[in-house]
Formats: structure tokens, sequence, C-alpha cells
């Protein structure tokens, strides 16, 4: 999405607040079905939200504990893996003395319905996000800190993961953050064969490009996160696993043609570059993809 556009204004005003101010980015992305998230750094100044009109999730990653929120019933102040949900139509004011690090997630009410209507088969109208200030969450900080934070967020591949990361959150905000909570049913059976052969096909054919999770979800018919659970049921791995397995078995066949430079791979089978291949064929394989190369030229 174009940060400067009208659209992505209005979807970014919290983020555009943090760029006017002191706050350091470290990071961003803005994926297709237009939720975001950004890592921040910030210390010695100020901020303050006005109904931004969109929702924003925020994590302390490390430090804050001389953050605070400043409120007319006492100030409340923040610290490490401490989770603030701030709603579209929230106001507040923030002060900081000392360096903090800090996850943010950029959702709209629309994601929102969106999302109860497709994962409860309920009415999306009313949900209504809380507002939270500086709460202990242990799911939000592994999701966090496992799962988004160690993803490469410049790989088509790890957006994959961090789609589905953010519906997780989706999913965790609706059942434990509304004023009225969802509960989900316990899912059963995976994709059916039909719709297993499209996607396997599917993958297979794009393995050279960037695809997204909705585009997976779209040959199903299927919401992004019904397909995601119904892929691992069918697949046992996450639709992220699996295709970084098939780029990896396709690099293991091309590096049996010494005609082709590692770069040449690496664009084959849709890593982005050559280091990225590398990464990912070491921890899977075993060993460098030019090791693997001379290992099977001699024969071993």
């Amino acid at each position: 999405m174009d940060k400067d556009s009208p659209q992505g204004m209005k979807r970014q005003r919290v983020y555009n607040v943090l760029r006017e101010n002191t706050a350091k980015l470290h990071g961003d992305i803005w994926l297709d079905n237009g939720m975001g998230a950004a890592v921040w750094s910030n210390s010695h100044g100020s901020a303050s939200y006005d109904k931004p009109g969109h929702h924003t999730l925020s994590f302390y990653v490390a430090g804050g504990q001389n953050t605070k929120r400043c409120s007319g019933a006492g100030d409340l102040y923040g610290g490490e893996d401490k989770l603030c949900l701030m709603p579209k139509d929230h106001r507040s004011d923030w002060a900081f003395s000392d360096p903090f690090r800090f996850f943010h997630f950029y959702f709209e009410q629309a994601h929102l319905q969106r999302f109860a209507e497709q994962v409860f088969d309920k009415e999306g109208r009313h949900i209504e996000l809380k507002e939270c200030t500086f709460v202990d969450d242990p799911f939000v900080s592994q999701l966090v800190r496992q799962t988004m934070l160690k993803l490469d967020w410049s790989q088509s591949t790890d957006r994959l993961m961090l789609s589905h990361a953010q519906q997780m959150l989706l999913l965790h905000m609706v059942r434990h953050y509304c004023h009225q909570p969802l509960k989900l049913t316990v899912a059963s059976g995976g994709l059916s064969p039909q719709n297993q052969r499209r996607v396997i096909e599917y993958v297979e054919e794009s393995l050279s490009v960037s695809f997204s999770l909705s585009d997976l979800a779209t040959l199903t018919q299927l919401s992004e996160f019904h397909f995601a659970r119904m892929f691992k049921t069918s697949f046992g791995c996450t639709p992220h696993q699996y295709v970084l397995f098939r780029r990896v078995e396709l690099a293991k066949i091309l590096l049996t043609q010494n005609s082709l430079s590692l770069v040449d791979v690496a664009s084959a089978c849709g890593f982005s570059s050559q280091q990225h291949l590398s990464q990912q064929f070491k921890l899977r394989v075993g060993a460098a993809p030019a090791a693997f190369r001379r290992e099977q030229a001699s024969g071993h």
C-alpha cells in the first residue's frame, strides 16, 4: 500500500504520528489485506492520538518502565511484554523518558467485522474492541516474539506466515478483547481432495513468483483463517512451511544443473536473493547450496 496515498494516510494515522514524532522506525510491512505491522523505538518525548480511525495493538518488546499513559484518573506505566489496545475512536496522551522498543499491529474495524463473519459465522456490525492499557498477555507475547519478529518481512514466503500470524491475532482479540467475545467451534476435517490438488498445482506453478495466503485461500473459497487451519490438518504443516519445503526441493533439482548460477537458482525458486536461498537451504538440508552441488557432482 502506498503510504502517501489518501487511503494509506487514513489507515496509518498512528503510524504518521510516530513518524512525525521522535520515534525511529526499524521496519514495517503492509499486506494486500490492508493490515500492517511496524517495529519502533522511542525515547524522551510525548505523543497524542486523537480518534485515529483504525485499531492499534501495541506490544512492548524492550523497556518501557518509564513510559506512561497520562490520565486524569492517574498515570499508568508500562514495561516489557506489556500490551495496549487502542480502538479507532480512542484518545490518549503518552510520555516517555527512557529508550524503549515496541511492535504495532494496525487494522480496521472492517477487518474485525469480516473476520467475525467469516470465522464465527456471526453478524459483525456490532463487534466492539475493548480499550486496554499495559496488560499482560502471554499468547500475544509468544506470537509476536517467537513468530512475527523472527520473520524476514521482506521475503515473500515469510509474508505467508506473517499473514497467518495476523489472523491468529485477530482471533485472539475477537475471543478475549471484545465486549461480547465470540467462541470458536472446533474444526474437523481438512481440505477436500479437489482443493488439495488445486493448492498443490498452484504452488508448483508459482514457486518462482510471490503469492499470498489470500491467493491460496481464494482457490478454495475459504477465508484465510479457515484455509490455514484446514491446510495444516491436510498437510501436517502450515502453508508457509509447505511452500518453503517445495522451494528448497526445487532448488535441489536445479543445483544439479551446473549451467545455472546460485543467483539463477534462487530466482527460479522464488527466493529474493542468493543469501536467502543459502539460509533456508542450509537450515533444511544441512549443507550450503554450493556444498550440496559439489557433493552431487562427485557422486557422494
